[in-house]
């Protein structure tokens, strides 16, 4: 059984995800002192550049996976990430990752044309409260995930 085989029947029987994730950075613009991935403002700067990400989110269809996850560092730092949505989301669903901090009038403005898409967003926090939460992951975090949701939503995405 080759490799595309060996993955078809991984994913057919459950026995693996079929979201593929990518990460498309390392670098961040929060510097949580749990972080899996180590990133935080100081790290190099790795970046999965747009033509890989694609590549990789057409090898993933090709290959049977349901949906690809879209991860970092944090991916809303990447300058040109409303772009490589619009292109991935043409090939599978999409879910994003990210801390919720960067959604600014801009921002949202590049990324609506793509609210039509299957294109989720999962923001985290750490706690249910802004001064608990915002030890863990710095000033005025929470404020600015608690604002980014609804504009979200507004927009007609999936959070």
């Amino acid at each position: 059984m080759n490799l595309r085989e060996q993955l078809l029947s991984a994913i057919s029987e459950r026995r693996m995800s079929g979201r593929l994730w990518l990460y498309s950075n390392y670098h961040c613009n929060l510097a949580c002192r749990y972080c899996l991935t180590e990133s935080s403002p100081k790290v190099p700067r790795r970046i999965l550049e747009q033509a890989e990400m694609v590549m990789f989110a057409t090898e993933a269809r090709e290959l049977g996976f349901e949906s690809l996850g879209i991860t970092g560092g944090e991916p809303m730092l990447v300058p040109w990430m409303a772009q490589v949505l619009d292109a991935l989301t043409q090939r599978l669903p999409v879910t994003v990752l990210t801390n919720g901090t960067l959604f600014t009038a801009k921002r949202l403005a590049e990324l609506s044309p793509l609210a039509e898409r299957d294109l989720t967003f999962q923001l985290s926090l750490d706690r249910p409260d802004a001064i608990a939460n915002d030890a863990m992951r710095g000033p005025e975090n929470f404020a600015k995930v608690v604002e980014a949701v609804p504009a979200l939503i507004a927009l007609g995405f999936h959070v």
